[in-house]
Formats: structure tokens, C-alpha cells, sequence
């Protein structure tokens, strides 16, 4: 039970964090949209910006949103509120009021769903997120030049997010296995 509680807590911080960062991130963007002049704390130079990277070509939608549906289509949304959807569903996947169709076992100490479905659902999120990261990371890197401590920041949450995903969803998988051997 120790492992599940802070696995959980772990999945659950790690969204948390990653919301925080998302809406930082979301703020800095505004604030620079509305004025030009807008420094963030996380703009330390020229090669260590996130304002650089937020509002680059590629700070929305991806970078793929805009060419492909058009800059006004309403896909083409800041990276950061697709960060705030995704920390937020990936969190709330926890309660069981959220997940009941998925019901198989709570664990009352954490509150938590303890189904290997919503397990597994949590980590081919972060697998997704994970594959986001990297595509982000080579456009910083190689394409922008820049290093932005908030992107980089949210890259960690959503490997930390993809480990414990895992490990989540193993030990859930094996004991459903024992489970059902047992009945």
C-alpha cells in the first residue's frame, strides 16, 4: 500500500507542479502579448529566454495548429493551456467520482482509483506528453537556440509523470493478475 500512496502523491504533485508551470507560463505570454516591453523572471538572456520560446512560431499550437487549421482556429491555443488541460485531466483521472466507469478497487487511505484501465490511461497520456517534450525540446534547442527554464521544467514533470505512471500500472496490472488467480 506505501508504494500506491506515494505513487500517487507523486503523479498527483507532479500534476499540480505541472499546472503551476503551464499557467506561468500562460501569464508570461499574455503579459508580453499585451506588452512588448513585459520581462519575466525566467528571462535571463538572450540564449535563456522563455519569453523567446512562448512566443515563437512554435509557442502555439505546437507549431502545427496555425499552418494546418489557421491562426484564428480555436485549436491554435498558447502550449500552455494545452499543458493546463492536459495536468488537469491526467489529475483528475484520480477521484473516483471522476473515473467510476473504470471502478475496480479504491484505495481508502489515499482516496484513489486503483483500476489498471485508468492506469494505463495515465501512462499513455504521459507517453504522449513525453513524445510533446521532445519535439519541444529539438524546436528549443536546434530551431530556437534557447533554453527556457519553464520548458525544461515541465519536460522533468512529464518524464517524473511517465516513471510513475508506469510503475503505477505494473503494480496495478500484477496485483488484478494475483486477483483473479485468487477468485
Amino acid at each position: 500500500m506505501y508504494s500506491f500512496v506515494n505513487q500517487n502523491k507523486g503523479i498527483l504533485f507532479s500534476c499540480v507542479l505541472g499546472i503551476l508551470l503551464s499557467y506561468y507560463a500562460y501569464v508570461i505570454e499574455t503579459n508580453k502579448e499585451k506588452d512588448e516591453s513585459y520581462e519575466a523572471m525566467c528571462d535571463i538572456s538572450e540564449h535563456m529566454s522563455c519569453s523567446k520560446a512562448f512566443m515563437s512560431n512554435y509557442g502555439k499550437g505546437f507549431g502545427i495548429m496555425g499552418p494546418l487549421l489557421g491562426e484564428t482556429s480555436t485549436l491554435n491555443q498558447p502550449n500552455s493551456v494545452y499543458g493546463m488541460a492536459f495536468y488537469s485531466i491526467v489529475g483528475l483521472l484520480f477521484p473516483s467520482i471522476a473515473v467510476e466507469i473504470f471502478w475496480k478497487r479504491m484505495n481508502t487511505s489515499s482516496g484513489c482509483i486503483q483500476s489498471p484501465k485508468v492506469a494505463k490511461l495515465q501512462f499513455w497520456m504521459s507517453v504522449l506528453s513525453n513524445f510533446g517534450s521532445l519535439y519541444l525540446a529539438y524546436i528549443l534547442a536546434f530551431i530556437l537556440h534557447d533554453f527556457c527554464v519553464v520548458c525544461v521544467s515541465t519536460y522533468v514533470v512529464n518524464l517524473a509523470l511517465l516513471i510513475l505512471s508506469l510503475l503505477r500500472y505494473k503494480r496495478l496490472k500484477e496485483l488484478s493478475s494475483s486477483h483473479a488467480k485468487v477468485n
